[in-house]
Formats: structure tokens, C-alpha cells, sequence
């Protein structure tokens, strides 16, 4: 038993050594990639993308079920996008609230009778209306509900244009996010899919896409998912694109081209992490295909979204979250070590398998034993102290190098007071929230087959004043 104990500890410790030195050097290569993305933003030539002749026109597809509280406010956001030609396309999922009735009545959308050609799978349309604000045509799609996935599978059946972008109902698109994630589809033809950069907008009241001020109070728990949303956006997701090998595209947000989607086969409806399938399902295809192919992302093309509240929607989110991982995971499970996909199948899958499916199990596992194992004797002090300290030095350092860097690249989002308690918050991070969030990731285990096409509801609040 006591060499049992023994392995295991240093096994813990190894692999938050190695957890530590993987977000170590992803935050170094982040900066060095990201320091020469914003100098090239600076000095180069948008004629390309100013010129109003020289574009890519994009569909995007908000999929919708019970949204009636924000989808007005998203879709006043979308009309008011600085980007040449575009299309909106509501997908209402079978929703029981007034979320159709509302976005009928807001822009006066008249029925109309058009045929929708099946190009992948989903379910049928029921209703549709439509109606053009300016030059922007809203088309609202009234269907049977089957998921998010079967959602978007349905906005690529019935949208116009070559490229599509998701975007959940609750998200908010700076006015030039479109122009920002287009571009690498207009510099390089392989450019399949592209995702961008999502921030928390609890904290703020926006308008149009715009941030017109900051509410007066945000809650402990936004604060914690802040610090975690500016980890992930700027560091693994960059160092990632660098080898092309990006796994996740958010679901708030991501640029797909429509014909390489369809040669995938569009989403799957029977995954709740619909955002990892699509990517995963375009890298193979490339692949399998040969297709020469990339999937970037813009770290300055941003999206606003809201995240939970309350400790029950933080639940219900990561649950969701981690089912998804491990249902795109395991459906993938050929990629993994996998010479054929290259640093997709040898680093980046290697890396969610490790370091993310299995993370809440080995943390929390950690934890537990290696405090217990200095309390029956067979632990020294030091080795205790020396892997809690590690855990929360690695922590603490990476989330204080994004937090810096994302202030030194959007000024205009974090003050000093705001940084300095974000920087706080990174230390009292440690001490409960994580290991709330492995607890929460953790069981998605249980009771997975029963629950894994559940797509629970998070309570949703007006961004605007």
C-alpha cells in the first residue's frame, strides 16, 4: 500500500510539473505570436477590407430556443455590424417562450414560401419569415427542436453565402469583428474555419456592440470565470493555431466555410459539444481527404457573452462542457497518437486527453491523497508543500501573465483597479473555486449515457441599460 501511495504521489507530481511547463510555454509563445499579430494589425493595408467591392459576404446563424430575454438586443447588435453585406438568419429551435413572436413583431417579418435545399441533415421547417432591415435581410426559421447542432445544421441549409458564422443567441459582436475574422479567409484560400476572441460582458452594459459603461457591481463568481476565459483565449488557443492544430472553435463564436462544413457533414446532433465536433470533423476531412487546409484564429475579433451567475448554471455549464469533450473525444478516438494528423493527433489531442478530459479526476485525486498521505506518515512535510505551492504557483502566474497581456492589448477593456483585482482574484482561485469547477466537470461522468444530449438552460439578463 505504501509504494502504492508513493507512485502516486510522485505521479501527481509530475504531472502538475508538466501541467505547469505545457501553460508555461504556451503563454511565452503566445505573447512572442500575439506581440507580432497586433504589430502587423497596426501597420498593415486594410484597402483590401475597406474597399467595398473587395469582401466575402457571410450568413450568420444564431440557433435559438427560449431566448426571448437577449435575442432582441443580439439582433439590434448584429444590424449595426460595419461590414459591407451580410445576412441574419434566426434559427427558433422549437422554443415554448416568445422568442419568435418577438423578433416577428420587433421587425415587422412577413411569411414567405421558398424551397430549402437539403445540403446536411436536420430536422424540418415548419415556418419561415423574412424581411430586409437596410440592406440586411432577417430570416427567421421556426423549426422542431433537436439541439443546438440540429440548429445550424439548418442555418447552412437555408443561408445564402459562402461562409457562415455561429453565434449563440446571447452573444454581442463588436462592430468590426466580421471584418477581423474575414481576413483570413481573403489572404489565404485554404482557410477553412477561424475562430475569435470571447469576453465576459456581465460586467458591462453594451449597446450595439458597443461598451457604454461598466455596472456597478460585479459578482465574485464572474470575476473567477473572467480570469479563466482570458487563460484560455490567450494562451493554449494561440499556441495551438501556431501548429494549426486547434481542437476548439467556441460556440459563441467561429467563421466556417460553408462548403468544407458540408463535405464534413455538418454537425452532429448527438453531441452536446457540437463547437469541438465541427472542428475535429474538419481537420479529418481535410485530412482523409488530402486537402491543404488551415484553422486560425483572431485573438482581436471579439465576442461578448454572458456567463453564469448562480453556482446551479456554473454546474449545469460544465457538466455540458465536459460531456462534450468527452463525447468529440471518444468519437474521435482514431486521431489520438495518430502520425497521420500530425500535431493534431500527437500534441494537440494528446493535450485535451490529458490535461483536460482527465484534469478534474487527477487534481482532484491529488488533492486528497497527498494531504492524506502526509497525515498517516507516509508524506513529508516539504513534498506536501512543495507540490500545493507548485499548483498554485503555476496558477497564479499564468493567469497573471494573460490578465497583463490582455490588458496591454485591449486597453479600452481593463482598468488598473479592475486588473489589480483580477490579479487577486487569480490567487483566491486556488483555494475553492477550481476545485468546485473539477467537481462540476467531474460529474459529467455520472450518469453520462443518460444525460448526454441534455442541453440545460442558463439564465440569461438584459446587457443593455
Amino acid at each position: 500500500m505504501e509504494d502504492i501511495i508513493y507512485l502516486l504521489n510522485v505521479f501527481f507530481m509530475i504531472y502538475m510539473f508538466l501541467y505547469a511547463i505545457i501553460f508555461f510555454f504556451s503563454i511565452f509563445f503566445s505573447i512572442v505570436d500575439l506581440e507580432k499579430f497586433f504589430k502587423r494589425r497596426k501597420f498593415m493595408n486594410n484597402m483590401t477590407l475597406s474597399n467595398k467591392l473587395n469582401y466575402m459576404p457571410i450568413s450568420i446563424i444564431v440557433p435559438a430556443y427560449n431566448e426571448e430575454v437577449t435575442i432582441i438586443e443580439s439582433i439590434d447588435s448584429l444590424l449595426h455590424l460595419d461590414y459591407p453585406e451580410y445576412e441574419i438568419v434566426i434559427i427558433n429551435d422549437g422554443s415554448t417562450d416568445g422568442t419568435s413572436s418577438k423578433v416577428i413583431e420587433k421587425y415587422g417579418l412577413k411569411r414567405v414560401y421558398r424551397p430549402i435545399r437539403k445540403l446536411v441533415n436536420s430536422k424540418d421547417c415548419e415556418e419561415i419569415f423574412e424581411k430586409a432591415i437596410g440592406q440586411v435581410t432577417i430570416t427567421l426559421i421556426n423549426k422542431e427542436n433537436g439541439g443546438k447542432a440540429d440548429s445550424l445544421n439548418m442555418g447552412i441549409n437555408v443561408s445564402r453565402y459562402p461562409l457562415f458564422l455561429s453565434l449563440d443567441a446571447d452573444s454581442v459582436l463588436q462592430e468590426d469583428t466580421l471584418s477581423k475574422m474575414v481576413e483570413p479567409f481573403m489572404e489565404d484560400d485554404k482557410t477553412v474555419a477561424v475562430g475569435g476572441n470571447v469576453k465576459i460582458s456581465n460586467s458591462y452594459v453594451i449597446e450595439n456592440g458597443k461598451i457604454i459603461g461598466r455596472k456597478p457591481k460585479t459578482k465574485l463568481i464572474v470575476l473567477f470565470q473572467i480570469v479563466e476565459y482570458y487563460r484560455s483565449f490567450l494562451s493554449t488557443r494561440v499556441s495551438f493555431n501556431k501548429m494549426n492544430s486547434n481542437l476548439i472553435i467556441s460556440g459563441a463564436i467561429g467563421l466556417f466555410k460553408k462548403q468544407s462544413a458540408i463535405g464534413a457533414g455538418g454537425y452532429e446532433s448527438d453531441t452536446v459539444g457540437e463547437d469541438m465536433e465541427m472542428v475535429i470533423k474538419l481537420h479529418t476531412y481535410c485530412i482523409k481527404n488530402r486537402i491543404d487546409y488551415n484553422i486560425g484564429y483572431v485573438p482581436d475579433a471579439v465576442c461578448w457573452t454572458q456567463v453564469p451567475e448562480k453556482l446551479s448554471d456554473l454546474k449545469k455549464q460544465r457538466r455540458r462542457w465536459h460531456m462534450g469533450l468527452t463525447q468529440s473525444l471518444w468519437e474521435h478516438k482514431y486521431v489520438f497518437i495518430n502520425p497521420r494528423y500530425g500535431a493534431v493527433g500527437l500534441v494537440a489531442y494528446i493535450y485535451y486527453v490529458f490535461f483536460e478530459l482527465l484534469a478534474p479526476i487527477i487534481e482532484l485525486l491529488g488533492i486528497v491523497i497527498i494531504p492524506l498521505s502526509y497525515y498517516i506518515g507516509l508524506l513529508n512535510f516539504d513534498f506536501m508543500v512543495l507540490y500545493l505551492g507548485i499548483f498554485i504557483l503555476y496558477s497564479f502566474i499564468v493567469s497573471v501573465a494573460s490578465i497583463t497581456f490582455e490588458s496591454y492589448l485591449f486597453r479600452n477593456t481593463i482598468s488598473l483597479k479592475m486588473g489589480l483585482v483580477l490579479i487577486g482574484i487569480s490567487f483566491l482561485e486556488c483555494f475553492g473555486f477550481r476545485q468546485l469547477c473539477s467537481l462540476y466537470r467531474l460529474s459529467a461522468f455520472i450518469g453520462y449515457k443518460k444525460n448526454k444530449l441534455s442541453w440545460e438552460k442558463i439564465t440569461r439578463v438584459h446587457q443593455g441599460r
